[in-house]
């Protein structure tokens, strides 16, 4: 069976260890293989590969991320030959080559050249660590993270306002500690280190308990109790020693407790374990930071096989930094740092796709892989998609800038009633393909049902694990599991499930088009003309497949503008000021408009269509900012193009604003339903420069994303909130209206 692109034959749900990701293996699926990397440590081997597809599922290409254990190498040896099987037709005069970094890519390298029958090209380790820690913190959203048992994960920016990522310092623990000062692309030097690392816990633990298991040796020191072992600062002074700062628990000799008689301690291997895991940690973190202050760096990384997500060994090291810098330097994690080196490797070879166009890549948890030795399970790894340009922040972005309205980590209740609405909505998909409601009579625009099943299946798992584990895929957001979904309903072939509701409610609002900016043309004043223009763009924002709550009404063509209008309360008073609009633009107007729109349909065609007509015809150039690729019934780029050329057909005045370039249509970069502002289509960028005013329109835009957003010049928001979630966040009610206007000024000051 094939869905789409994807050969499903064989495919079936793998449900790996408990705490990791459901994959979906598809055993017959083929994409070519275009570069291999590996990156060959003492306890595990990381292979990260670049593949591209023959057909367009995902644009430009996606990296993947595989670990094994260096133990069982021929299992990663057989893993890469099946890769170069299905590399593509190799450069004339340019044979295969997979890079290779870490003492393995030594150690093993002819192994590997003789088995595999290609060039093995090694690349320095701290070279490829550095290079893929600067590459994944830039195009990853939610690679850096802090840790402490009291707060638990906390997604960070790696840059604060204005900086830049360096300097910066990678602590990378192995079996021993490398400490590297980073000043920029390719610019590093090994500062300092110690060989009281892993190799030490592991060692020490190993001849004291018999343990031979690193995971094992981890989890027992989630049982110890480390005071029975360690002589704490209590067991000398009986109380704090308040005068230099240290309290009666800290640790004043690691094992000191064992040889004084008098303290009479009884322990077991798992506090052994817990002392022995707490004098590496703590010794690696006073290390790094005075290291840290000798070289005046803020920021300290950590990275290394000994870290591999394990709660109490981050918490230990945060604990170390936070204590030796009293509070003024956090321990900073990453998500993929077991891969960077391999990814550092991938990034050197001369086929890298970085290298042969600027690009930015995709998170996609569509199929999620388990972190490497990922033993707190608290984190899983998608594949990047390649995006087809580089993405770019909007210039009149104020800055810092958080896209998310809600954390639904750290709000139970909101997170909750998300994954049971958006399980619900997955239910409902499949009950409106099987009703037909989503076809357009003719077989070529059929939904297929056994799709839409595979895509709530797959979906509904994706859910599940979220409610378990909250930050697997790193910041829950709405922007984020919305964004999941349509992963994963083009993962399984569905491109765009509501192409034929689309183009009949387009259809059916182009023929309402005249009459509708007629009766707004012949209101006696401006300012009644810019207030109706405003209600008809909030009442098109009803038309909304992704709102369960208008489902039905919508699958019956019972909504139209009117009655939209009518289920609308204009309310509440501090989210609605289209009088101040109205009046702006009486006094003086704006030369460039930046408008991101949401639906197709009445949204579009009768809600903003009609506004970009009347700023357009005030002089202003109306940039509309579309979809690039199909997300629930939104307006795609092509799409809103068709549109805005079957309107000017039957109205002169947006012929006119065409035909002198006064309203355009660009791809957003988007291809979900809310937008990061932060990652834009270049060429929607270059037309953004000048304009001083910011429409965003639709609940996903508006509401769930970039409510907090601020700007340099002025900005409109229009949405109506749709469900109860939004709603309950904001302090309003199901189908109150958001028609908020913020000159710059206020941006400023908010």
């Amino acid at each position: 069976m094939m869905f789409g692109s994807i050969n499903s034959s064989g495919a079936v749900i793998d449900c790996i260890a408990e705490g990791s990701a459901f994959d979906i293996v598809l055993p017959n699926q083929t994409e070519r293989v275009q570069n291999i990397a590996v990156d060959i440590g003492g306890s595990l081997a990381k292979v990260v590969y670049y593949t591209t597809a023959t057909t367009g599922r995902h644009s430009g290409g996606r990296l993947h991320f595989k670990a094994f254990e260096t133990d069982h190498l021929d299992q990663c040896i057989e893993f890469m030959r099946r890769l170069v099987d299905r590399s593509s037709e190799p450069t004339p005069g340019l044979d295969p080559v997979i890079m290779a970094t870490g003492g393995g890519a030594h150690r093993f390298g002819a192994d590997l050249r003789s088995r595999l029958g290609v060039e093995i090209r090694v690349v320095d380790e701290m070279e490829s660590l550095t290079a893929g820690l600067n590459f994944l913190m830039r195009e990853v959203a939610d690679e850096v993270f802090t840790y402490s048992e009291a707060r638990g994960q906390k997604f960070v920016s790696p840059v604060a306002e204005s900086e830049d990522l360096f300097p910066y310092m990678l602590v990378n623990i192995g079996s021993g500690v490398s400490i590297l000062k980073v000043t920029g692309e390719g610019q590093y030097e090994r500062i300092s280190g110690t060989s009281l690392g892993g190799g030490t816990f592991w060692g020490l633990l190993h001849e004291l308990t018999g343990v031979t298991s690193f995971d094992a040796m981890l989890e027992t020191t989630k049982s110890g109790d480390n005071t029975k072992v360690d002589m704490m600062v209590g067991d000398i002074y009986g109380t704090n020693y308040d005068k230099i700062g240290l309290k009666a628990t800290n640790i004043a000799a690691t094992m000191g407790g064992v040889y004084r008689k008098g303290l009479d301690k009884q322990y077991s291997d798992a506090d052994i374990a817990r002392s022995l895991l707490y004098m590496v940690s703590n010794n690696i973190g006073q290390i790094a930071y005075l290291n840290a202050q000798l070289h005046g760096i803020r920021r300290i990384y950590f990275g290394g096989y000994f870290i591999r997500g394990h709660p109490l060994t981050m918490h230990t090291l945060s604990y170390a930094i936070d204590f030796w810098s009293k509070g003024m330097i956090s321990a900073l994690f990453l998500r993929h740092e077991g891969f960077l080196g391999a990814t550092g490797a991938l990034l050197r070879g001369e086929a890298a796709p970085t290298r042969r166009r600027a690009c930015s890549f995709t998170e996609n948890f569509s199929v999620a892989e388990p972190a490497a030795g990922d033993s707190a399970g608290v984190s899983a790894l998608g594949m990047l998609d390649q995006q087809a340009e580089r993405l770019e922040r909007l210039p009149q972005l104020r800055l810092p800038y958080v896209p998310d309205t809600v954390d639904l980590a750290a709000d139970e209740g909101q997170r909750s009633a998300w994954l049971s609405a958006l399980e619900r909505s997955t239910h409902e998909l499949v009950g409106l393909v099987e009703r037909g409601a989503l076809d357009a009579g003719s077989s070529e625009d059929r939904v297929d049902v056994g799709r839409v099943r595979a895509f709530s299946t797959l979906y509904a798992r994706h859910l599940h694990r979220l409610g378990a584990q909250p930050l697997a895929y790193g910041a829950l957001t709405v922007r984020g599991i919305l964004g999941l979904r349509e992963q994963c309903l083009r993962e399984v072939g569905l491109g765009d499930v509501f192409a034929a509701v689309k183009r009949r409610e387009t259809a059916a609002a182009l023929m309402a088009f005249p009459e509708c900016v007629a009766r707004t043309d012949g209101l006696p004043t401006r300012r009644e003309r810019v207030l109706a223009l405003l209600g008809n763009a909030l009442a098109g924002n009803m038309f909304d497949w992704g709102a369960s709550e208008l489902q039905g009404a919508l699958a019956s063509g019972a909504l139209d503008l009117a009655a939209a209008r009518e289920r609308i309360s204009y309310s509440p008073q501090r989210l609605n000021n289209p009088e101040a609009f109205a009046d702006n633009i009486i006094a003086g107007g704006y030369g460039r408009v930046l408008v991101f729109v949401d639906n197709s349909g009445a949204d579009v065609v009768l809600g903003v269509l009609p506004l970009a007509r009347f700023l357009a015809q005030t002089g202003a150039t109306v940039v509309l900012a579309a979809n690039s690729r199909p997300a629930l019934n939104d307006v795609t780029e092509g799409e809103l193009k068709h549109i805005v050329g079957e309107a000017a057909k039957v109205d002169k005045s947006l012929a006119q604003a065409l035909e002198e370039e006064r309203l355009l249509v660009c791809a957003s970069g988007s291809a979900g339903p809310c937008v990061d502002l932060r990652r834009l289509d270049p060429r929607l960028v270059a037309l953004a420069h000048a304009a001083d005013l910011v429409v965003l329109v639709g609940m996903a835009r508006a509401i769930v994303s970039n409510y907090h957003a601020r700007f340099t010049c002025d900005s409109l928001r229009i949405a109506v909130f749709k469900n109860k979630m939004t709603a309950d966040a904001a302090g309003a009610n199901v189908f109150d209206s958001l028609c908020l206007y913020v000159p710059k000024d206020s941006n400023a000051k908010s």
